[in-house]
């Protein structure tokens, strides 16, 4: 890695390369704790026109950029849930989700200071990075839509 990516805002035209990165993670980590539907629910969920769709109605996603290539992603909805954050495997343990999470949980800040809470459901493999981070669970680990994932919390 050069010297890091640079964290910059979502661009039309970036959702096939975040499609790319989704759903390498999600086969790598995820795909196992899912069932059948759980597998469809999260490809419609990365399919490219329903990121950009997202990204122009309630969402916002910030990119970790490499040399032009996208080595994570977190995205927001609605202030302060995060809905997705990946990193490519190849950039794993190199701090690019802190970094990601510290940008977005800034922005989410300056654009409602009164944001009370960030949330998660987070999947079984990243229970304990956002545990790291502060959060803690909000519930048992539930299952919707095919997808495992526990409710979690970061009181601000």
């Amino acid at each position: 890695m050069s010297d890091g990516p640079r964290i910059r805002a979502y661009r039309p035209g970036d959702e096939v390369e975040v499609s790319r990165v989704a759903a390498l993670c999600f086969e790598r980590f995820i795909r196992p704790c899912c069932s059948a539907q759980g597998v469809q629910t999260f490809a419609n969920w990365i399919y490219p026109g329903a990121i950009a769709k997202r990204q122009s109605i309630d969402c916002r996603m910030f990119i970790a950029d490499l040399d032009g290539r996208i080595a994570g992603l977190i995205e927001m909805r609605g202030g302060g849930h995060i809905s997705m954050l990946f990193v490519d495997p190849e950039f794993h343990h190199c701090g690019i989700a802190t970094r990601l999470f510290d940008r977005a949980l800034r922005t989410a800040l300056k654009l409602d200071p009164g944001l009370s809470e960030v949330t998660v459901y987070s999947a079984p493999c990243a229970v304990e990075v956002y545990r790291h981070w502060g959060f803690a669970a909000t519930g048992p680990e539930t299952e919707r839509d095919g997808i495992r994932f526990t409710p979690m919390s970061l009181p601000l």
